[in-house]
């Protein structure tokens, strides 16, 4: 399952380090075989002994040449791959671990619903796991969510925290949005809190929903209606900005 292979952890850039080693040896190995007779030319005579020794050594450098430009250009390519702008490791290892999240009374206009309404919209939301859903109306003491924001903590649930340790960013973004039915998810500005965030719309068309994703939360944005990924995007950044600490 493609889903199940973490392509940006440490594990798969080793073993992606060993098998271009190992291309690279074996291919070194066949190129020496079929070159034998290439590169140790026989003189057919006594006088042509000289040439043949100046056309053995002249072959076996340029041998030698194609064999370091070819490493060369395996090795630049590889750098590069490592350098590229999703990091590989562990997303434990992007940050700081101890990050809280609490959910404000307040955003953009969006006021917390509380009581018996937060209650029920909570038991419809049950996941099963530790993730936090908080809904959001845009009237004062309203009972309709307009917005609901989610969110989880390494702290919170064990799981998590060992996903983030042996997965990277980049996969947790993967296994989510595949998840929530999101297939043009998008990169945004994570802002200060750095990180990774990404807005989407559903396949159904209904929902934009943001999600980002560092060291040790996680959070979700899930806003209704003709919203564009931009106007989601900067919802999504200043519910971040005020929930996680």
């Amino acid at each position: 399952m493609p889903l199940a292979i973490d392509t940006r952890s440490t594990a798969y850039l080793q073993g992606q380090t060993l098998g271009l080693a190992v291309v690279l040896a074996v291919g070194i190995v066949v190129v020496r075989v079929l070159t034998r007779r290439w590169r140790n030319p026989v003189a057919l005579a006594p006088e042509d002994l000289p040439r043949v020794t100046a056309l053995r050594k002249k072959r076996r450098i340029l041998l030698a040449l194609a064999t370091v430009v070819i490493c060369a250009l395996f090795t630049t390519k590889f750098v590069l791959d490592v350098r590229s702008e999703t990091p590989y490791g562990s997303a434990a290892a992007t940050g700081p671990t101890d990050r809280t999240v609490d959910a404000p009374d307040t955003v953009a206009g969006y006021h917390l619903i509380t009581g018996e309404a937060a209650a029920r919209l909570a038991a419809k939301t049950k996941s099963g796991t530790s993730e936090h859903f908080w809904f959001y109306s845009k009237a004062p003491g309203g009972t309709q969510p307009s917005v609901v924001f989610s969110a989880s903590t390494a702290a919170w649930d064990p799981k998590e925290a060992a996903e983030k340790s042996e997965h990277s960013l980049e996969w947790l973004f993967v296994n989510f949005f595949a998840g929530a039915e999101v297939e043009d998810a998008k990169d945004v500005d994570p802002g200060p809190l750095g990180g990774l965030m990404r807005c989407g719309r559903t396949q159904s068309g209904n929902l934009v929903i943001c999600h980002w994703e560092d060291a040790g939360t996680a959070g979700t944005v899930m806003t209704a209606g003709a919203v564009d990924i931009q106007q989601a995007s900067t919802l999504a950044l200043q519910f971040r900005n005020a929930a996680e600490h």
